[in-house]
């Protein structure tokens, strides 16, 4: 098992900005369990070849942390202070939603066994069933894994401000490079997303793996009860 302080050992010799320490001190908890469940699904499936969508800090988690070791490669900007170009077998410097028009081989290494499509799907401005039809081509025929992970669209905080009449989600951004969160999902949104280009589910579950201020205790008896008011959302879907 990984812990928290695995985690942030992995990267205490990396001279971290402020944001940077930041969204590991606060994504630590994520990290260390979508580690973990990405070595439960290579524990049960063969897995050699991974691709991780956005390379950023769970990218070296997954390289340095899963065992047997496996071959990883990375799709979208470059981020050699966390991710070393020399821990990398191949990575394409790519815009998601050009995938609209796009063929899918644009890999030497594919196609992969595992894809990781984490905290990505919701700074998208295209459907996810154009974007999941393209991983699904990127992926292994026969038990390829494609784990996503989002934010919860319905958690039980933004419910609440609904209900005093306030908007919890953030406005458009005009800085285009950063958008911020463009949609946010359902689990049962995801599945359908998934069922309608042919993955099955493997895993899904609600959680709270974001460090976060003390809130209302209430609140975290009612995610404790009820997991679909929890602020996370992962789904490992299997092909």
């Amino acid at each position: 098992m990984i812990y928290e302080n695995d985690i942030r050992c992995l990267f205490k010799n990396i001279d971290l900005n402020e944001g940077e320490l930041f969204y590991l001190n606060t994504q630590a908890t994520r990290l260390a369990y979508t580690t973990n469940l990405v070595q439960e699904f290579c524990n049960q499936y063969p897995v050699r070849k991974v691709l991780d969508i956005g390379p950023h800090f769970l990218t070296r988690c997954i390289k340095e942390f899963i065992r047997p070791e496996i071959s990883v490669s990375t799709l979208g900007y470059e981020y050699a202070k966390l991710v070393p170009p020399n821990i990398i077998d191949e990575h394409v410097t790519y815009n998601l939603t050009d995938c609209i028009d796009t063929k899918p081989a644009i890999f030497k290494n594919a196609p992969f066994d595992l894809i990781v499509f984490c905290e990505t799907i919701e700074h998208l401005f295209i459907s996810p069933s154009i974007v999941l039809s393209f991983i699904k081509k990127l992926l292994i025929n026969k038990n390829g894994g494609l784990l996503i992970q989002t934010p919860n669209a319905v958690n039980i905080a933004k419910r609440i401000k609904m209900f005093f009449g306030e908007n919890p989600f953030e406005l458009l951004r005009e800085d285009f490079e950063y958008k911020g969160h463009i949609r946010e999902y359902t689990m049962d949104e995801l599945q359908k997303y998934g069922s309608m280009v042919g993955f099955s589910v493997w895993r899904k579950e609600y959680r709270n793996y974001w460090w976060h201020l003390p809130t209302n205790k209430i609140l975290r008896i009612m995610e404790a009860l009820v997991p679909s008011f929890r602020e996370g959302i992962a789904i490992f879907f299997k092909s």
